[in-house]
């Protein structure tokens, strides 16, 4: 009969030991499978700027048209999608489905009839009259990520007027070009034309709102339209709507 040493007892026992600990933790974790499902869950959830309010979830929504009219109650829902968000609304008035990206306590909407979107888009700045700048992002219909903007007024004063901007697209590549903003309305036009190696060649038009230090406007055509909202301290949205069909704007509130 062989005799293990005492040396030898404590260095199995300390292989036991760690065998023990190491199936208790594989276990506990859930194995390697399950490890890798929550990796993948981390990857999937979208990382807002720091400081800005995640939005995601489900609302009862009030609103109308400009003036009041046309009123219609309704519930939206609001996922994550990339470094942007999904809004569906199903309301009393139909259904319409858009693509929001948030600055801040801020998010910007393209929304259409479902199917009908195909080219639309918003833009959503921070507007500094003082020294004339607007910081914004960009976003289009379905797009998962967005553009960021910054433009340096050259004539006018307070909001509108005519501004220099670069562009800074998702793809990571540089544009400039020249940026007019007109008073219409209750709103303003907008007008971005595009340089490339100093010769005009991309002009795109849209109409928007200013509220307080905040403005928003969709672009890509009649069909297009955009609203922006406010995220309140409990978590709901107050908000103005529009498009480019007309000049005024309605208003909704989306509470959780």
């Amino acid at each position: 009969m062989n005799v293990l040493s005492e040396h030898e007892v404590l260095r199995s026992s300390r292989r036991a030991i760690i065998l023990v600990l190491f199936a208790i933790s594989m276990i506990s974790c859930g194995g390697p499978s399950e490890r890798i499902k929550e990796i993948e869950a981390v990857k999937a959830t979208p990382s807002p700027t720091p400081g800005e309010r995640p939005i995601s979830g489900s609302f009862v929504i009030t609103g109308s048209a400009a003036n009041g009219m046309e009123p219609y109650t309704g519930s939206l829902t609001v996922a994550p999608k990339g470094d942007n968000y999904e809004f569906r609304w199903s309301t009393t008035k139909g259904s319409r489905i858009g693509t929001g990206v948030q600055f801040g306590n801020s998010i910007a909407v393209s929304f259409a009839a479902t199917g009908g979107g195909k080219g639309c888009g918003v833009v959503l700045y921070k507007v500094n009259t003082v020294d004339g700048t607007l910081e914004g992002r960009q976003t289009a219909w379905s797009d998962q990520t967005y553009s960021t903007w910054r433009a340096t007024r050259t004539d006018g004063t307070g909001f509108p007027g005519k501004y220099k901007f670069v562009l800074k697209s998702s793809d990571g590549k540089d544009y400039s070009g020249d940026l007019t903003i007109v008073k219409d309305g209750s709103g303003f036009d907008f007008q971005w034309i595009q340089d490339e190696k100093g010769n005009t060649n991309e002009k795109m038009v849209g109409f928007g709102i200013l509220k307080g230090s905040v403005a928003a406007a969709s672009f890509g055509g009649r069909q297009c339209n955009f609203a922006l909202y406010d995220i309140t301290s409990n978590g709901s949205l107050e908000g103005d709507w529009g498009g480019q069909a007309a000049v005024t704007f309605g208003a909704e509130t989306a509470k959780r």
